[in-house]
């Protein structure tokens, strides 16, 4: 061989064997003498015995027809063929002098004796020291077989020959368990490989197993669970397919892929996937990839058009996974993860499900794929420790899937016809120090693999079909109709008129208590401001500290302007005298004659300073106009115009500098810091693309795509402007799908405002737009069955349906993110059948409610009112002579100026401020009648207007 063995790593994986062996050879190496591991002929159908396991984790390659005799006094002796001795003569002599294994002989086959001396000289060494009894050979003994056997070898068959023959003078014990323990904790390096096989089996089910799957579903295409897994293993074996650079060589498949459905489910890894075609029902996948002879699992299930029931099993399980993982703290036992599995069944009171559990959830990974001397099941009590690999496969196997259940599918869906089903999850888990470490990142959780494909199309959720049952309400009629319109127009009245009185009662009671509170709250801030303005100092301006600041080619006549210092210097009497860039009002450069002119003015007493003062300069004028005289303007002459006008420049440059950055620090002053977003790893991201964001980066169409990730939402434009939004930031989320929108959106109102460009904004929003706003419409008439017409009608509907789909599956695959990573928010939708229209800003838009806001989406400026933080609703204008009134909302901090709606057309004025108690529930600006949905908010109206200012006290 032109290879050699790498001397070091072989006797330090032989030393741990051997120091293991030492210290534990009474128990756990039931008293063996020596180790002896005999590896016949090479045998591709059994390439995980645990010779060939061992091989490669000593040599790094497989050596056929070996003996390797390893003596309890650290001699090691290998009976093997020529090429193999000088394969494993650079290791002769090399033993490290700190180590347990004292020696290295090597042996080479002899056909001249057929082995005899050899064998005995190997029998003496095993013997030992053991006085004349028979010594313990150690064996794996589901390997060790009698006899010569062709498939063995000459010097396996002959050496197992002697130890079976009753001269030899040993006893044959089994040591598997005492090897599984030893090769049970991996080494940094073998963790290392682990790992890379556990990415490489994850990055195949992510990119080849489910894009494929995807496909296959949205195609209707008929595929076998054969061919499937067929192409599934050929991505396994070249990797390159999936766009990962991973030579060939490298990479194996642990086993042929399982790919079930259908009813028919087997989750040992023996199944075989069966030549049936794939159902779009529960899909369950398993595949392991092997990374330089390491090997890796992962499995999961997929629902298609699964039932709520289902999706609660499915839940079920992924609480038990957690619960197992949790189990698997170093010091305890292996059989410790099937009793918390129970433990949870038991505590969820999901007993029954006990008995379809499976005899085993798991086991130990490494070169061996699967160490069945470390099972995951109910009597191993191996303790964990770190290092230690484990596959763990938690699944429920022969659910029922009642009729009840199914009544509910749709008839089109394959699980209509499923009576039977199972669920699995397999992930790689290293145990560490700190816990188990889950090295399969691929997402379980339930958005991440539920599918609808055969929903109900418009279906709406039972919350808008509720709304649109109370906004359609009639009268009841329990006896079959009433026969007098003039008794029920008379009862009804009646209704009306006790309602009434019964709000106007309880706004007397909610008036009194709020004025009460009013007049805490004016005695507590008279209190607190006085300290406050004392608190207000304005700050000295100090351009230089002295005279040699100054800069050194500043002449005694010339205007000069320090960019660096915000500074500037004008001659006075031949003086340079320094003015900040903050005390000059405005500057003027008047047309020139034979002379140029540059007239400078400044912020001084007895006059108003303007809006675009500086808050600190105004706060110096007002300190010092007692007592100090001031400069208005100052004016120079220069027949050389040049000077003056770079200086006019300068001075008005410096200015703009100067303002902005003010209106810089003003916007960013109450800005809350934001956590930094933590992207997901190794997991499907939900991703909207080709979205538009409102509002635009420096004026121009901002689109790219909206990605969910552990903390927050991302927004990355198609230039690389990047918007995060934290989880914890958002106060409302709002999906507002299209019906007769020109857009479908997703909207969020934040806690706190967030920088977009240069100005803070509190409301984001991304939409994408279903037709263009304006479309050119030629002048012939069109006929009403005019086939293209009724085409791009057809068209424009099935894009609204696939949108609003699309985004509806968004929110919910956010909301199962944020929910995965301890978050709490959900999307809320408007109820369109209690809208109304009003002009809110400068053009009449449908205002629309949800559970906590009115809104109006589409159109900008956003209109968002938070309803928790409306505190008075005053009607303005309601008379019956008007065909319009105005509503403004009072928010509860004074401080702040009141929403108004104006242009609310009449005939809405009384589904605003009268209706059923579940309209009033949901759109909370209402005066219930009943103390059951009181919400403190208090109403009144008025014919005339009123003039809101600030403070908002005095106009109450």
């Amino acid at each position: 061989m032109a290879a050699a063995v790498n001397v070091e790593k072989f006797y330090e994986r032989l030393n741990k064997i051997h120091a293991h062996f030492a210290k534990h050879r009474e128990s756990t190496w039931n008293g063996a003498y020596c180790i002896s591991i005999d590896k016949g002929a090479a045998d591709e159908e059994s390439r995980y015995l645990k010779s060939t396991v061992l091989h490669h984790y000593l040599f790094g390659y497989e050596l056929p027809d070996t003996v390797l005799l390893l003596t309890k006094d650290g001699e090691c002796i290998i009976l093997a063929a020529k090429k193999k001795c000088e394969f494993l003569q650079k290791a002769v002599g090399k033993a490290p002098a700190n180590g347990s294994v004292q020696s290295l002989t090597l042996l080479t086959r002899s056909k001249a004796d057929d082995n005899a001396e050899n064998i005995e000289e190997m029998l003496k060494a095993a013997r030992g020291d053991s006085n004349g009894k028979d010594a313990k050979v150690g064996v794996i003994m589901k390997e060790f077989k009698s006899g010569s056997g062709a498939k063995e070898g000459g010097n396996v068959a002959g050496w197992e020959s002697k130890l079976k023959d009753s001269s030899s003078k040993t006893e044959i014990v089994d040591v598997t368990g005492g090897i599984s323990l030893v090769l049970a904790v991996k080494d940094s390096e073998e963790l290392d490989l682990l790992k890379k096989s556990s990415v490489l089996s994850n990055k195949v089910m992510k990119h080849g197993f489910l894009p494929r799957i995807e496909d296959v579903m949205d195609n209707g295409t008929k595929v076998s669970h054969e061919k499937l897994a067929s192409e599934v293993e050929e991505i396994i074996e070249d990797p390159s397919k999936i766009k990962i650079n991973v030579p060939k060589e490298n990479v194996d498949s642990c086993y042929f892929p399982i790919v079930q459905s259908g009813g028919k489910y087997d989750f040992r890894v023996s199944a075989q996937s069966n030549e049936e075609d794939v159902r779009f029902d529960v899909i369950t996948v398993s595949l392991g990839a092997r990374y330089q002879m390491y090997c890796s699992n992962i499995a999961r299930t997929f629902l298609v058009d699964a039932p709520k029931p289902v999706g609660r099993n499915y839940d079920l399980l992924l609480g038990m996974h957690a619960a197992c993982l949790e189990a698997m703290v170093p010091g305890r036992p292996l059989k410790g993860v099937y009793a918390a599995a129970i433990k949870y069944l038991k505590s969820e009171g999901k007993e029954n499900l006990v008995s379809s559990l499976p005899k085993t959830l798991g086991f130990g990974v490494g070169i061996d794929f699967r160490d069945t001397n470390l099972l995951l099941n109910q009597k191993n009590t191996v303790p964990f420790r770190p290092g230690m690999v484990f596959s763990l496969a938690v699944s429920f196997s022969g659910l029922k899937l009642s009729d009840n259940t199914k009544a509910s599918i749709n008839d089109k869906s394959a699980i209509k016809v499923l009576s039977e089903y199972g669920l699995m999850i397999a992930d790689m888990v290293a145990i560490t120090d700190d816990g188990a470490d889950v090295m399969t990142k691929f997402g379980k959780s339930l958005p991440d693999i539920s599918y609808q494909i055969n929903e109900e199309e418009e279906s709406d959720d039972e919350d808008r079909k509720l709304a649109k049952k109370v906004a359609k309400e009639e009268e009841a009629q329990p006896s079959g109709g009433r026969r007098s319109t003039r008794l029920a127009t008379n009862a009804s009245n009646q209704d009306a008129i006790e309602g009434a009185a019964e709000r106007e009662r309880k706004q007397i009671d909610l008036m009194a208590r709020k004025n009460e509170e009013r007049l805490r709250e004016l005695a507590r801030s008279s209190k607190k401001k006085g300290g406050d303005e004392k608190g207000k100092k304005a700050e000295e301006l100090e351009a230089y500290k002295g005279t040699k600041n100054l800069p050194d080619n500043v002449l005694p006549n010339q205007v000069k302007v320090d960019m660096a210092n915000q500074c500037v210097i004008l001659p006075i009497c031949g003086n340079p005298v320094p003015f900040h860039i903050s005390t000059i009002k405005n500057v003027v450069l008047p047309d020139p004659d034979s002379a140029a002119y540059l007239r400078i003015n400044f912020y001084t007493a007895g006059m108003a300073v303007g809006k675009d003062c500086p808050e600190n300069t105004a706060k110096l004028v007002k300190k010092y106009a007692p007592y100090a005289t001031f400069i208005r303007e100052m004016t120079f002459r220069s027949l050389d115009s040049h000077s003056l006008i770079m200086a006019f420049r300068q001075i008005s440059e410096l200015r703009k500098r100067a303002r902005m950055k003010e209106l810089q620090v003003q916007e960013e002053a109450n800005l809350v810091k934001q956590d930094k977003l933590v992207r997901t790893k190794n997991e499907r991201v939900p991703r909207l693309a080709d979205l538009t964001m409102r509002p635009v980066f420096a004026g121009k169409k901002t689109q790219g795509n909206l990605e969910a990730h552990t903390n927050g939402v991302r927004f990355i434009s198609t230039r690389g402007e990047i918007v995060d939004i934290m989880y914890t930031n958002i106060k409302h989320a709002i999906f507002q799908p299209c019906e007769s929108e020109i857009m479908v959106l997703v909207h969020f109102h934040l806690r706190n405002a967030i920088m977009v460009g240069k100005k803070k904004q509190e409301d984001i929003q991304f939409f994408t737009e279903i037709v263009d706003a304006s479309q050119a419409v030629d002048a012939g008439r069109r006929s009403m069955y005019d086939p293209d017409e009724m085409d791009d009608e057809q068209r424009e509907r099935q894009l609204r349906q696939r949108l609003n789909k699309a985004f509806k599956e968004f929110c919910k695959k956010v909301e199962g993110v944020a929910r995965k990573n301890g978050y709490t928010f959900e999307f809320d939708i408007p109820y369109r059948d209690l809208g109304f229209m009003g002009n809110p800003h400068k053009e009449m838009v449908a205002i629309q409610p949800t559970l906590n806001c009115l809104c109006n989406l589409t159109e900008t400026p956003f209109f968002v009112v938070d309803l928790s933080n409306v505190d008075h609703v005053h009607f303005e204008r309601v008379t019956f002579a008007s065909k319009a009134f105005d509503m403004v909302l009072i928010n509860k901090d004074f401080t702040k100026q009141p929403w108004r709606v104006d242009m609310i057309p009449n005939q809405d004025k009384d589904s605003i401020q009268v209706g059923s108690p579940i309209r009033r529930c949901l759109f909370r600006l209402f005066i219930p009648c009943t103390s059951e949905f009181s919400l403190d908010i208090m109403v009144d109206a008025r014919n005339g207007s009123l003039i809101w200012k600030f403070p908002t006290q005095r106009a109450l």
